[in-house]
């Protein structure tokens, strides 16, 4: 049975959520917007967004709720709110830099592929310190469809110059983990308190990243993993 070694496989992290315990910061934005329009948002109405672009969520919510609030004005009112927290500094989930100075050392490609438009990457990864760690990275505005759809996987490993099929997506939303399936690369699933519950199914599953095992990167295959 051959085997792949780390120094040929890459790592591509998914950001709210794997990097950063960023998602409640998101949540907490939307909630306030539509409570101004009326509109209760509870938390289990936010998870079917996890992943997602925010053209695409603010297109759902305004299907599902009576919002008359134009997007534009959606959009710079959560940039600005979202963006600040980023520049502040969003906590870092548990083991997310242990991990990536682990693969650096190891000499793993490693990089990020983000539903977050440029800015937000940019920012949020300065702010938390980790900028230079990545050899790439790929924002939600550089593509044409966003998670679930694999366009973003598969442009984050062209410009690693690497095989999907040879790379490790680590992710925590339903989107994101069909988003990296489908560009055939393997999927680590990071539990949350946000996603705890819901029927994913992924390669492995963590529950922060200080779980995350190096032998991962050198394993042929591995068994799917269903939640409960």
């Amino acid at each position: 049975m051959s085997t792949t070694s780390p120094q040929s496989s890459a790592v591509i992290f998914d950001m709210d959520g794997v990097l950063l315990d960023s998602e409640p910061l998101h949540y907490e934005a939307v909630r306030i917007i539509l409570a101004e329009q009326g509109v209760d948002f509870p938390l289990e109405d936010y998870f079917r967004y996890l992943g997602t672009t925010l053209t695409s969520t603010w297109d759902d919510l305004c299907d599902r709720y009576p919002i008359t609030m134009p997007f534009a004005q959606f959009e710079a009112r959560y940039n600005a709110d979202v963006l600040a927290h980023y520049r502040a500094g969003a906590p870092l989930i548990r083991g997310a830099r242990e991990l990536v100075e682990q693969l650096r050392e190891a000499g793993v490609p490693i990089a990020v592929a983000s539903s977050s438009h440029r800015m937000w990457v940019d920012a949020a990864l300065k702010g938390a310190g980790l900028s230079d760690y990545f050899d790439q990275t790929t924002a939600g505005d550089e593509v044409s469809m966003g998670k679930p759809s694999p366009e973003i996987y598969l442009k984050a490993t062209e410009k690693l110059g690497v095989d999907p099929a040879r790379c490790i997506a680590i992710e925590d939303a339903p989107a994101g983990v069909e988003s990296a399936s489908a560009a055939g690369m393997k999927v680590v699933l990071v539990r949350s308190e946000l996603t705890h519950d819901l029927n994913l199914t992924s390669d492995w599953q963590v529950n922060d990243l200080t779980e995350f095992k190096l032998t991962w990167l050198s394993e042929p295959s591995a068994d799917l993993v269903g939640a409960a």
